[in-house]
């Protein structure tokens, strides 16, 4: 089967399907993510999306590190009706490989696409599209309970089919050997939206893909994505994405987020890792996305859960006067669905669908239930919209409490540190003082110790030469007794004996005397030592209360 004959029957098959609105106010992109959404981008609309990535790549195996730099771009363009979009987009890749072979290096650069694809998405089936006649659900409007309980329809999703067609450059070195320049590509894809009123929006896409299935390496892939609105500006979204063939397998992770800046510009930002080494990859890209819109008709994608959504505006029913047998009831429902008059009274403007000739009191009736049914409409509306005032009050109001507890915890901890720093301060002078007092009272000590020390040796040497000249004196009384006996030997023996015993006796007091003096001399000296002693003790005691009482005041000083 050719290509040509499968885009021949592809196109055959989306012009017989039924038509839905696709446009929607702000703009619809498929980035930061690689998975195509359901819906198109709407009637006459033309939608520019592209981004850079830098990335490195190492292969375990082959011992290669490659950077790589990435260029991908997209042209999207709504086609004659609002469900069909024709789509453009490839991917440029420029690296540098660094393969390491025993103690050598070789440097390799490569640079061409990876893929130009060119195709057509078509939305088959639209799960919001087809409301019922009575689109208002009073239900819902009186309790929060209906309004928020689950919905089993949310689980169907929107589901579109993608057809198109690869085109790549022969001898590519980023597609596998003798891989055609032409093969076709089939995508299908689904949508769910859910909106919650306390979670956001969430999105989850999905796409089954079959790629180059007439070459030699058919790529069977797949792709989830689930987008989450933080609020109207900001979107965060996670992509796994999986893909099988002989060339190459791989299983990749995305997750980043993108940035409204107005309804036709948005800015992205993303990163991409797997878990396997031959080669491990991690991509870091950046990307913009833009509309042109040039859409006239007033159509817009119904919202994820309103069911029924916004409408394309009909034109009023002329109503024949003179028939009389126009089906009130059915215009009723008209008018509820179409809601076009946004006021309490539809009693500004003429009732079109009421004959002339009927009764005023049926048309009271009408009217006032009319007035009672968008009354209680606006009175829940209102209702509904003071208590979301009421929680960002209560949000804004919890913040700013915090704020001030974490402000006072933080000036506590302020004076609690300065405190402590303080005590610090006190401490260390404190310190200090004792330091410099027992550094002053060593020295003091060591002086007074240094001169008694001095003057002791000097009563020591005073008293050695006492003794000296008393053992001189005793030897020269020896010598002398010594002269005198030899002189007198020759005298008689009495005599002799006489003189012997009196130089005795007078040698004796002489002793006796000497010793006497000593022992004065020693007992002055114990006395003299023992006064000096209570003197200095007497001085020392003096001296630390002096001290003590200094240090007294200087504590005082520094408490005051």
């Amino acid at each position: 089967m050719s290509p040509k004959f499968l885009l021949l029957i592809a196109s055959m098959f989306l012009s017989c399907l039924a038509v839905s609105a696709q446009y929607t106010e702000k703009i619809n992109t498929n980035r930061p993510g690689t998975s195509q959404g359901a819906f198109s981008v709407g009637n006459n609309v033309l939608q520019l999306e592209g981004g850079f990535g830098l990335g490195k790549e190492k292969h375990k195996i082959l011992n290669t590190k490659t950077n790589v730099f990435k260029i991908d771009y997209a042209v999207r363009y709504g086609l004659l009706i609002e469900q069909l979009e024709l789509r453009i987009n490839g991917t440029f890749r420029a690296d540098g490989v660094k393969q390491t072979i025993g103690a050598n290096e070789e440097k390799i650069k490569r640079s061409n696409f990876e893929a130009n694809t060119f195709g057509a998405k078509y939305l088959i089936y639209d799960p919001y599209k087809k409301p019922k006649k009575d689109s208002i659900n009073y239900d819902e409007l009186k309790s929060w309970k209906e309004r928020h309980k689950f919905k089993w329809k949310s689980l169907i999703p929107a589901v579109s089919a993608y057809l198109g067609a690869n085109f790549v450059s022969a001898d590519n070195p980023f597609t596998a050997p003798n891989d055609d320049t032409f093969s076709p590509k089939i995508v299908l894809m689904t949508q769910n939206n859910w909106s919650t009123s306390l979670n956001g929006d969430w999105v989850l896409v999905t796409n089954l893909i079959i790629d180059k299935v007439t070459t030699d390496d058919p790529i069977i892939g797949w792709i989830i994505t689930s987008t989450h609105t933080i609020n109207e500006k900001w979107a965060a979204f996670g992509e796994y994405q999986g893909q099988k063939s002989d060339f190459y397998s791989d299983n990749i992770l995305r997750m980043g987020g993108a940035y409204l800046y107005d309804k036709d510009l948005q800015f992205d930002a993303n990163i991409a890792f797997n878990f396997k080494d031959t080669p491990s990859i991690f991509t870091v890209s950046f990307g913009a996305s833009y509309r042109f819109d040039w859409h006239t008709k007033d159509e817009i994608i119904e919202q994820p859960g309103l069911e029924g959504g916004v409408k394309e505006e009909e034109e009023k029913p002329e109503i024949d006067t003179e028939d009389g047998e126009e089906n009130i009831d059915g215009e009723l429902e008209e008018l509820e669905e179409g809601e076009e008059i946004e006021n309490d009274s539809i009693k500004l403007e003429k009732t079109p669908f009421i004959n002339d000739f009927e009764d005023d009191s049926l048309r009271e009736n009408i009217e006032k239930d009319l007035d009672e049914r968008r009354t209680a409409e606006r009175l829940e509306r209102e209702r509904i919209e003071n208590e979301k005032i009421a929680k960002k009050e209560g949000k804004k109001f919890k913040k700013e409490e915090a704020r001030r507890l974490k402000r006072e915890a933080k000036e506590a901890r302020k004076a609690e540190k300065a405190a402590i720093q303080a005590e610090k301060e006190k401490q260390k002078m404190i310190e200090d003082i004792d330091a410099e007092l027992d550094k002053m009272e060593k020295e003091q000590g060591v002086d007074q110790e240094l001169q008694d020390i001095d003057k002791e040796l000097q009563e020591l040497e005073k008293m050695e030469k006492e003794l000296d000249l008393e053992q001189k004196e005793e030897q020269e009384e020896k010598q002398e007794e010594k002269q005198e006996e030899k002189e007198k030997e020759q005298e008689e023996d009495v005599d002799a004996e006489y003189e012997k015993y009196q130089k005795e006796q007078e040698k004796n007091k002489k002793e006796e005397e000497k010793r006497r003096k000593k022992e004065e001399k020693k007992r002055q000296k114990e006395e003299k030592k023992r006064k000096k002693e209570e003197e200095k003790r007497k001085a020392k005691e003096e001296k630390e209360n002096n001290e003590d009482s200094d240090i007294d005041k200087e504590l005082d000083q520094i408490d005051q």
